[in-house]
């Protein structure tokens, strides 16, 4: 493998880590079973992996993000590139869950059909059927153009009296979509290049969805009255179920990292890392081939991620060697290309659904896409691991496409 000059935009953001979360408040006893986060701890070798249990919350709320976005600043509206279309009428293909900054996903109690609280919560910290919801394009046209279904009973999420409320904010036993079932989706991420997909929830009236505390709550955990876009009121969609094809998604990894194409496509060194830059370096378009796999296209447009070798790689730091009259030459081996132009065996992916949320990536090799941790502390990248996947071999797939059509004025 060739090496390249080291850049220092490639040793800031290589090791993310995420902060497990629990709640002292209890889950609801008729729950069929409880959620659990899956954080990896990230070993030495790439072969082997093992889960940690989440850590426990001191109870205290921080404090909220000062980062502030008016209203009109979105609601005039950017859309982002890469709309996610539904192939039927008005419904999007799968389910969707909702997580909260702080990771925490939105649960409909009983999988739907309450108008009296609990209705919504946010103390679950993995997604299972209660946390799946369905999205669909609203009919008739409207700036408020999305509806919420939960996904076990098909009913659609209400915001009681349009949003402005602190008590008795949402219900999720409605069989109609009329007004208070509308909402527009917001996407964080235009003008800020380092934030993928993050969305704003606003109602009918122009209030904002807030996850209280940033989540993890069972009771109050979630208000309406929000007119600002702070940290609170910022979700991230995770995809469930069937990608469709032809939709955007970035992979973020179990410890938050994102893949990323750099100079979105198109290089044969150094193609596909793991950190967190622009927006759109992180977006790939899961291209459905018909037989069971998919290729995954960079944001150029042009390119598709190869798996060098058909997978059976581990990606390598090269620390730098600095000669006294010469550059620093370092940098990281390469288990991706992102130049290839046409779709053969080794830019073939089957992208596997784990049931609650995540996915398994498998080479045409059979060997799984994973992340590991080296001996210096970098998270690299593996296609090494052939058994079954843990939580290091699991990616979500958060959606971008979302944001609700511009407001022409």
């Amino acid at each position: 493998m060739k090496a390249r000059i080291l850049t220092p935009l490639l040793l800031i953001g290589l090791c993310f880590f995420t902060n497990g979360c629990t709640t002292t408040e209890q889950a609801p006893a008729e729950r069929p079973d409880a959620s659990v986060m899956e954080v990896p701890v990230i070993p030495a070798e790439p072969s082997a992996s093992q889960e940690s249990q989440p850590s426990e919350l001191s109870g205290e709320v921080q404090e909220r993000g000062v980062s502030k976005i008016a209203p009109g600043a979105l609601a005039s509206g950017m859309a982002v590139q890469g709309v996610l279309v539904p192939p039927a009428a008005t419904t999007y293909p799968g389910e969707f869950a909702f997580r909260t900054q702080k990771g925490y996903y939105l649960t409909a109690i009983n999988g739907g059909g309450r108008s009296g609280d609990p209705t919504v919560i946010t103390s679950a910290t993995s997604a299972g059927p209660w946390e799946k919801f369905k999205l669909a394009i609203a009919t008739p046209p409207s700036p408020h153009d999305k509806t919420v279904q939960t996904a076990p009973t098909a009913n659609f999420v209400t915001a009681v009296n349009g949003g402005g409320m602190t008590a008795n904010v949402l219900h999720t036993d409605a069989t109609q979509a009329k007004d208070w079932e509308r909402f527009r989706l917001l996407d964080l991420g235009v003008g800020i290049p380092a934030v993928p997909a993050y969305y704003g929830i606003q109602t009918i009236k122009s209030n904002y969805l807030t996850a209280v505390g940033g989540g993890g709550k069972y009771q109050d955990a979630i208000h309406t009255d929000a007119t600002q876009i702070k940290a609170w009121e910022q979700f991230r969609i995770v995809k469930c179920g069937d990608l469709g094809s032809g939709q955007e998604y970035g992979v973020m990894a179990a410890n938050g990292g994102f893949f990323w194409a750099r100079s979105n496509g198109g290089q044969t060194t150094e193609a596909i890392l793991l950190s967190n830059p622009t927006t759109m370096e992180t977006k790939f378009k899961f291209i459905n081939q018909g037989d069971g796999t998919y290729a995954l296209q960079t944001a150029n447009g042009r390119n598709y991620v190869t798996a060098t070798g058909g997978g059976g790689q581990v990606q390598k730091y090269l620390p730098p060697d600095c000669g006294l009259f010469s550059a620093c030459i370092g940098g990281f081996t390469t288990v991706f290309h992102t130049d290839a132009t046409q779709v053969k065996a080794w830019e073939k992916f089957r992208v596997i659904d784990q049931g609650n949320c995540t996915y398994a990536i498998q080479t045409s090799s059979g060997f799984f896409v994973g992340i590991f941790k080296d001996p210096n502390g970098y998270m690299l990248l593996t296609t090494r691991r052939d058994g079954a996947a843990t939580a290091n071999e699991k990616f979500q797939l958060v959606v971008y496409g979302l944001a609700s059509p511009p407001v022409l004025r």
